[in-house]
């Protein structure tokens, strides 16, 4: 009867350790997902130019972004546009705004008003004409 009683605690054994390592993994499969980046915010450095029937944002550095995703609006005291990739020109034409590109919004600058490039997740740039 003594090698019946032997056997037992053997199973007992293992199954005890297959439950810690299912815990270990578990916790450990848990505490991994904090470890994964998340994505990052675009950056993009920015130069306006501006004519007497348009202003012009040049890509000068930094990450691209889908056209379709930006927006642009220019806002004085009493009322605001808003331009995004339908009613702005993007050169070259293409689907990504990247190094080199331009946006041509055809907003006549008056002066003393303010502009906002942003995506749905970041203000890229604000800034003001005067």
């Amino acid at each position: 009867m003594a090698g019946n009683a032997d056997a037992v605690s053997e199973v007992v054994g293992e199954m005890l350790m297959i439950a810690l390592v299912l815990i270990l993994v578990a916790g450990f499969g848990c505490s991994i997902g904090s470890l994964i980046p998340h994505d990052r915010d675009p950056t993009i450095t920015l130069l306006v130019t501006n004519t007497s029937d348009n202003f012009t944002l040049w890509h000068k550095g930094g990450d691209w972004v889908r056209v379709s995703e930006i927006t642009v609006t220019v806002s004085n005291s009493t009322r605001m546009e808003k331009f995004n990739g339908t009613t702005f020109c993007c050169v070259p034409n293409a689907t990504t705004f990247d190094l080199g590109g331009a946006i041509t919004v055809p907003y006549q600058v008056q002066g003393d008003e303010e502009f906002r490039v942003f995506t749905p997740r970041i203000v890229l740039m604000t800034g003001r004409f005067s």
